[in-house]
């Protein structure tokens, strides 16, 4: 017989995983990130500036222009 894998689910009091999940797109279910390629953009200071959808490339042109404008900070 073959046991079910856990699922990596956050503690709900965590607080790095309540900012992660509230940027961008509103997954299918609140507080939910989408996929694990899900993309975070942190800034210098360490809090979360985009969120980015697994279906987006890490060169898609909106990623980057967000790292510039990051970087510029």
């Amino acid at each position: 017989m073959i046991a079910a894998a856990p699922t990596a689910v956050a503690p709900e009091e965590s607080g790095f995983y309540a900012r992660m999940v509230s940027k961008g797109r509103a997954p299918l279910y609140p507080d939910d990130i989408l996929w694990n390629f899900e993309k975070f953009l942190v800034g210098r200071d360490g809090l979360v500036i985009q969120r980015f959808s697994p279906d987006m490339t890490p060169e898609d042109p909106i990623v980057m222009e967000s790292i510039k404008l990051a970087l510029a900070k």
